[in-house]
């Protein structure tokens, strides 16, 4: 007879799953949300029944945490962030839920191979909004690049942003940036790529501390 349908053991798994407050110790979900509860040995030792563990040696997860614990699927938790890249398109697809993606997050886990999933489920995996953080940030970086207040004039591109006056202008082969009157030395191969520079230099508060400690030491 299959151990796992004997009297005792399931004596034994009731207790667990009441110490455990019946709910699984990884999602903290009940029967009341419609899933099975199972009782995972955390180790196993020869010789002993299922229902002779120590109490320690035990724990109460849903089927799907169990199965995640035992390698059967890709574990709920546990996940570091990696890395990214734009694919351009909606040409990826996301290793654990199937959705077609166009930018790729990579995860890694101690247990399981590195995936490549979308921005939903990077978050799921790592329980953080890194991948949703991302996004917003290349949203925002695309629509300054591409916004309609930048003009032309006299060959340069002007915009004002954050109060700083920024001009993308011809240098050579390539492009430089002037804020507030300052030329930058650095030097771009295309307009947008200055104007990605100057994206992240106000995005990341730098040029506000660049002005303000420039305005300061004026005086």
């Amino acid at each position: 007879m299959n151990q796992y349908r004997k009297s005792e053991w399931r004596s034994f798994r009731d207790e667990i799953i009441e110490l455990d407050g019946r709910a699984c110790v990884v999602c903290s979900r009940t029967e009341d949300n419609g899933i099975v509860l199972q009782v995972h040995h955390k180790e196993y030792i020869s010789g002993k029944l299922p229902w002779e563990y120590p109490y320690n040696l035990c724990e109460t997860l849903c089927k799907g945490c169990h199965a995640a614990e035992h390698g059967i699927i890709p574990p709920k938790n546990g996940w570091e962030y990696g890395g990214d890249d734009d694919l351009g398109d909606l040409c990826g697809t996301c290793e654990l839920c199937g959705s077609a993606i166009r930018y790729v997050f990579y995860v890694s886990h101690e247990n399981w191979p590195t995936m490549e999933v979308g921005t939903v489920c990077c978050d799921n995996l790592t329980g953080t909004e890194t991948a949703s953080a991302l996004r917003r940030k290349e949203d925002r970086r695309a629509k300054f690049i591409n916004s309609p207040r930048w003009k032309e004039s006299g060959g340069e591109l002007h915009i004002r942003q954050k109060k700083i006056d920024v001009i993308v202008f011809s240098c050579g082969a390539g492009y430089r940036l002037r804020m507030n009157g300052v030329s930058g030395k650095s030097k771009y191969l295309t307009a947008e790529e200055a104007k990605a520079k100057v994206f992240e230099f106000i995005d990341s508060g730098e040029a506000e501390d660049f002005f303000r400690i420039r305005s300061y030491t004026k005086r």
